[in-house]
């Protein structure tokens, strides 16, 4: 281990940056309330910052600026350091590049290391440590007790605490009981040619958002980076799409030095396309104050995908119900109202609780009141008044989520996989709108049933619009129902799901996908001992995507189980007679007759089945 001597210990009221080319880095920014925090105990405290931002390489670290908690009297051993990996001793931090004595006196203390640190892509580790020697226990704001000083952030994943009492072992801050919702306030002092005046760029859009329509301009909330010591006042950028300069702008922003990385939201706008395709997006800070820009990547770039046609986004309504419940019946009316009126757009499922047809394994979500409904799972609302409050407001609710640019389409069949019908395999194939190098979507399924009832009264449904002079039209046929209401028969009954809660099925669909590729995908449900399938030929499957980042479901589709086996129908001749025929694009939007070029062609049967091919029409 190499150890360094102080060459300068300057003791601040507040952080300023005065020597030439250098600039401050870390979570604090010089704004927000520092405040106290620590594990009770007399100890010694080790914390650490890890620098692993890779532009970052070739900046020298020249030393740390501390906050201090002046209140904390009798602190010892301070130091200050650097390391390439946090390593333990005998229960003691050992750094392995360097390390500082100091004696802080004051609320911040700037601490310089006898040599620079060049800093390389593989990052490095910096921190400071401190003792405490003794608590006063009779004290319970005794400030020995909480020497840490930090401040209200929720970005502490490179930040690791090690004490020789109580986190015996480097822990993330965040993983500790220190602290909820603050972060470490000492921030690093960078130096070297590499530190900019002028220095910008934008941080890319998240990859899921980068689709439009054409014909329509889209516009981002962009992070704007200030990584040069200058305060910025306005910048000059293009936007260059298929390397040809689509746009440019001057706009006035208010964006702090002093501090690596200092940020805020701009809006960037990316000219209509009339052509679709994916192209390739380029938005380059060209000047700042009217100097031209020195950041090292001065230009975000990124893949974004302009389509002729909207896809189509069936948003998932799941209701929450229970036939003990007196309220719930609204719920039923409103996905009774939403199914007459969207038909096979609309994609329900009703979870049973405390009656007969509760699933045994848990479901997505579980409410804390019923009745309860969640839109694509990110809305949770009421499920008749939904979040407006009025009548049918779930409707609302749901037209809001299908108005959502999906990332992907799904086409969807069930079929019997024996004669007997003790099994149903259900066969997705899913589209998506634009490549995703790193796609968090995933499959699930469940099956549902309609006309379930039976003359128990463990069956029957509470219904307190019973007997009420109940106005509003979607609500009134309950108003004429008993207040308990005998062999109901239930609809839209989830009885079997292929995942518990809201876990989707590994591998169902790739992590790098690309735009418009099939990705087929089957799941059989054995329902030889289900109890809740009392009519097969009222059966339905639901497929939903989902984010497994988020939990938001992005698209959903159901399609009905046919009446008989595939089985029955080997040929042609045997083939039942056809129902309808259904065209669509390649994203999942319904055509008309007669429109033409590539589509695909889906033939619906009587008995249910279906046959989905490519076709081109002239």
């Amino acid at each position: 281990m190499r150890r360094c001597v102080i060459m300068i210990v300057a003791l601040l009221s507040g952080l300023v940056v005065n020597a030439q080319n250098e600039q401050l880095y870390g979570v604090y920014n010089g704004s927000g309330t520092l405040a106290g925090i620590g594990t009770q105990k007399a100890e010694t405290y080790d914390v650490a910052l890890h620098l692993t931002a890779p532009e970052l390489a070739g900046l020298e670290i020249r030393g740390l600026d501390i906050p201090i908690n002046t209140s904390a009297t009798g602190l010892t051993e301070y130091k200050a350091w650097i390391t390439k990996e946090l390593t333990l001793s005998g229960g003691k931090n050992v750094a392995d590049v360097a390390s500082v004595d100091f004696t802080p006196n004051g609320k911040w203390t700037s601490v310089r290391f006898a040599e620079p640190y060049v800093l390389t892509e593989k990052g490095i580790y910096v921190g400071y440590s401190f003792t405490v020697p003794s608590v006063d226990v009779n004290n319970s704001s005794d400030p020995a007790k909480t020497p840490l000083m930090c401040f209200p952030s929720t970005e502490t994943d490179d930040m690791q605490v090690h004490t020789s009492r109580s986190y015996r072992k480097w822990t993330p801050l965040a993983e500790t009981t220190l602290t909820a919702g603050r972060a470490l306030a000492f921030v690093v002092r960078l130096g070297g040619d590499r530190v900019k005046q002028y220095a910008a760029n934008f941080s890319a859009p998240d990859e899921l958002d980068t689709y439009s329509l054409t014909g329509k301009q889209k516009t981002y909330k962009l992070t704007l980076n200030n990584h040069g010591v200058a305060n910025i006042t306005r910048i000059e950028y293009d936007v260059e799409i298929d390397g040809e300069v689509a746009a440019n702008y001057s706009k006035a922003v208010n964006l702090k030095g002093t501090y690596y990385g200092q940020h805020t939201t701009h809006s960037v706008v990316v000219p209509a396309q009339e052509m679709a395709g994916s192209k390739t997006v380029s938005i380059r800070i060209t000047k700042i104050n009217n100097e031209d820009n020195e950041d090292l990547q001065p230009a975000t770039t990124f893949d974004m995908a302009f389509l002729a046609e909207m896809p189509k986004h069936k948003p998932l309504m799941e209701e929450y119900t229970g036939g003990w419940c007196g309220n719930c019946p609204r719920g039923t009316a409103a996905m009774e109202a939403l199914t007459k009126k969207y038909g096979d757009d609309f994609v329900g499922v009703a979870y049973h609780n405390g009656d007969p047809m509760q699933l045994a394994m848990a479901t997505p979500d579980n409410p804390s009141g019923y009745p309860h409904a969640y839109v694509d799972r990110v809305i949770d609302t009421d499920p008749f008044f939904g979040t407006s409050g009025g009548s049918l407001g779930i409707e609302n609710d749901w037209k809001t989520r299908q108005a959502i640019l999906t990332p992907a389409t799904i086409e969807l069949q069930a079929d019997w996989t024996d004669e007997a019908q003790t099994a149903i395999k259900v066969t997705s194939t899913t589209r998506f709108i634009r490549n995703l190098a790193n796609s968090p979507y995933s499959l699930s399924y469940i099956l549902v049933a309609d006309d379930l009832h039976s003359q128990s009264s463990r069956w029957n449904q509470s219904n307190y619009y019973g007997g009420t002079n109940e106005r509003d039209p979607y609500l009134k046929p309950w108003a004429d129902l008993p207040a308990t209401i005998r062999d109901l028969h239930f609809k839209d009954v989830a009885i079997q799901l292929s995942s518990a809660g809201k876990t989707t099925i590994a591998g169902s669909l790739p992590a790098q996908v690309q735009a418009l590729q099939p990705y087929e995908h089957t799941y059989t449900f054995d329902i030889s001992s289900n109890s809740l399938v009392q009519d097969k030929t009222k059966l339905r499957v639901v497929a939903v995507i989902s984010n497994t980042l988020t939990g938001e479901v992005a698209n959903a589709e159901k399609a009905s189980v046919p009446s008989t086996p595939l089985t029955g129908i080997n040929s042609a001749a045997e083939a039942a007679p056809v129902a309808r025929i259904i065209y669509t694009d390649l994203s999942g939007r319904r055509l008309t007759n007669a429109s033409s070029g590539v589509c695909l062609q889906t033939i619906v049967r009587t008995d249910g089945t279906r046959e989905t091919q490519k076709v081109i029409r002239k």
